[in-house]
């Protein structure tokens, strides 16, 4: 196997930082009147690894329920972060350490005048850390990367062309859920087990929501059907049909689901239904068979790919979810062999707590 498996990660575009020093960004202003923010509160702590090991460099997003306004800022070389002058309400924190398992917390209220501690514990995802499966590898093809300069090819009926080889997408907007309490339960008790269930660990199917999420993928489009080519995904592939088709009227239940996709002006639109409740989704927690996946692809220019998931589940989230995506176009890279079940050695390592 010419690569190793890879983990989970979520990174967003403004993480990559060249220096170690403390930095904090607001994103996102909120104008309360001519003498600046009023009745602010402040967030602040240490983001390290399961081990204690602090981490630096770490991304961490707030954002505020009511009013959708976002706030970020990075953890120093000690790992440790601050995010003043939020407005009281009630936040989702969201951390994002490269090459490892995304973090958040839901429903922190805060009050006017008010300091939260908050130390965040990241956990690694499937790989052991240990040399050639540590979560640098990960980090380095999480970031971004120089692409080619061009607009955007079109094929010969004008559609954008997003056929090509594409680095693992960074992700720009995990997005805020309502996880219904059982949800929540089952992401705490796989956070404690330190996702020793991870599907791949058993070379079984992610999901859509997660496939060629971590490594290199080729894109295939022709008019009638759209491939997607994994390296490090159970199955491989994708398939979108763009022929016109609706979806069965009699679904069983699958790991992938049923894809169709249509065209609405330089965007593909692509609608999957028909799922069992056996996969993963990003924030490791599980669908039901209810979930309906809808992703829009867009090719703004000729080395980027944009991808909008939005998860209605019913049976699991109160609201929809989207998350954001973008891709760097790989053109020296190939989809490489990777046989799941050839000398897996994970599943005796992968043994919780």
């Amino acid at each position: 196997m010419a690569r190793s498996k890879e983990k989970l990660c979520f990174v967003d575009r403004d993480s990559i930082r060249s220096s170690g020093r403390f930095r904090s960004h607001i994103v996102v202003f909120l104008l309360l009147g001519p003498t600046g923010f009023a009745q602010t509160a402040t967030i602040t702590g240490t983001v390290a690894d399961v081990y204690g090991e602090t981490l630096a460099n770490a991304t961490i997003q707030a954002t505020n329920l009511a009013t959708k306004a976002t706030f970020r800022t990075q953890s120093s070389a000690t790992g440790a972060y601050a995010l003043p002058q939020l407005p009281r309400g009630t936040y989702t924190l969201f951390v994002n350490v490269p090459g490892m398992v995304g973090y958040r917390q839901q429903g922190i209220v805060l009050s006017a005048d008010q300091t939260m501690h908050l130390d965040v514990r990241v956990l690694d995802s499937v790989n052991l850390n240990t040399l050639g499966d540590g979560r640098e590898q990960n980090a380095t093809r999480q970031v971004l990367h120089p692409t080619p300069a061009g607009p955007t090819p079109r094929t010969a009926d004008g559609k954008p062309d997003l056929s090509g080889m594409w680095y693992a997408p960074r992700t720009i907007d995990f997005g805020p859920t309502e996880p219904l309490p059982w949800v929540q339960a089952l992401m705490k008790e796989r956070a404690e087990n330190q996702l020793k269930d991870w599907p791949l660990t058993r070379c079984l199917p992610l999901g859509v929501t997660l496939f060629a999420s971590r490594d290199f993928y080729r894109v295939i489009q022709t008019p009638t059907h759209f491939f997607i080519l994994s390296e490090n995904d159970v199955p491989n592939y994708r398939q979108f049909f763009l022929d016109g088709r609706s979806h069965p009227k009699n679904l069983d239940p699958t790991w992938m689901g049923h894809s169709v996709g249509k065209w609405e002006g330089d965007t593909l639109v692509v609608d999957t239904v028909g799922f069992n409740d056996k996969t993963w989704n990003p924030d490791m927690s599980s669908p039901t068979e209810k979930m309906h996946v809808t992703e829009r692809f867009r090719r703004p220019d000729l080395g980027h790919l944009e991808i909008e998931l939005t998860i209605v589940d019913p049976g699991a989230y109160a609201k929809p979810w989207t998350i954001k995506r973008i891709s760097d176009l790989a053109p020296d890279e190939e989809v490489q062999e990777f046989i799941c079940t050839e000398n897996n050695r994970d599943v005796e390592h992968m043994v919780g707590k």
